[in-house]
């Protein structure tokens, strides 16, 4: 009996060495902590219907129903991967930090372009005074009209969601002892305001580029992401957002011409990123080998 306690007690002093060696070489992963990440990417973006209120001192109309589309323009290299030109396209810019195991959070925007469609059939209510207007002139009640491009027309030439995530990952796949080629898997929760840039057609006056912070946005996303050789990865991502606009601004030299809309969005984006491993120690007091 002595004998097999013996013999129990020098393996286990064997063993709890050679366990917390194993433990202290532990192959660093991108979602561990202290693993700081960007990427860049480009998206598309479909929206819901919008009912948009417009308020100036001598109007106050509400168009129901209307349809917006995104603009992304035609790839092209000077365009997109011209460091001058690559943020007139729709973009994602993110840098985030694991502050624990597996958790992490992002700071960024993402950056729209919303698009009132034309020719369709759109509800009108509301007040317009005699002369402000050549296409409507009076008091609407849920009158049936279409919009002329030419006459009327609102886009926001820059729909800036800028967000804050909270976002959880999973190691789902790798190859190679050093791991090489990676798979984690991402979900995540975000919230920020909404910075506008705004193009409006309206009474024969166009104005352009009219800035504000509108108001907020909040969603939730999910991605894949690809890594290779520990540093750089390409990810696919998707995501459901709620963007309420209360504070639009309409004419850049008219504080009280504005309009107000809510409505929802499905976004999805593919983007080239890198990982930098900045925390210095890995548990065992020294920096990681890779």
């Amino acid at each position: 009996m002595f004998r097999k306690l013996l013999f129990l007690f020098l393996l286990a002093v064997i063993a709890t060495p050679a366990d917390a060696q194993i433990r202290k070489h532990q192959r660093k992963r991108s979602t561990n902590a202290g693993t700081l990440f960007f990427y860049w990417g480009y998206n598309r973006t479909a929206y819901t219907q919008s009912t948009i209120h417009f308020i100036g001192s001598d109007y106050d109309f509400t168009l129901k129903g209307v349809k917006a589309t995104d603009r992304q323009p035609k790839f092209g290299a000077n365009l997109y991967l011209n460091p001058v030109n690559m943020t007139i396209p729709q973009y994602n810019f993110r840098i985030g930090y694991y502050f624990t195991e597996k958790w992490a959070f992002s700071l960024g925007v993402d950056h729209f372009n919303y698009v009132m469609s034309h020719d369709k059939e759109v509800t009108l209510d509301g007040h317009f005074d005699m002369g402000v207007d050549s296409l409507w002139e009076g008091n609407y009640s849920q009158e049936t009209t279409t919009t002329d491009r030419n006459q009327f027309h609102y886009e926001h030439k820059a729909l800036n969601y800028l967000r804050i995530e909270l976002m959880r990952s999973f190691d789902v796949w790798e190859v190679g002892d050093k791991r090489q080629f990676a798979i984690t898997g991402n979900v995540g929760l975000n919230l920020g305001p909404m910075l506008t840039t705004t193009n409006f057609l309206f009474a024969n006056y166009q104005t352009d580029r009219s800035t504000a912070l509108s108001g907020y946005g909040i969603g939730a996303n999910a991605s894949m992401r690809l890594e290779f050789f520990k540093h750089v990865f390409v990810q696919a991502e998707g995501g459901l957002a709620f963007a309420h606009l209360p504070g639009v601004k309409t004419r850049s030299d008219d504080r009280n011409q504005r309009a107000k809309q809510a409505f929802g969005l499905a976004t999805y984006n593919v983007s080239l990123g890198l990982m930098f491993y900045i925390k210095t120690k890995n548990g065992c007091d020294s920096c990681p080998h890779w």
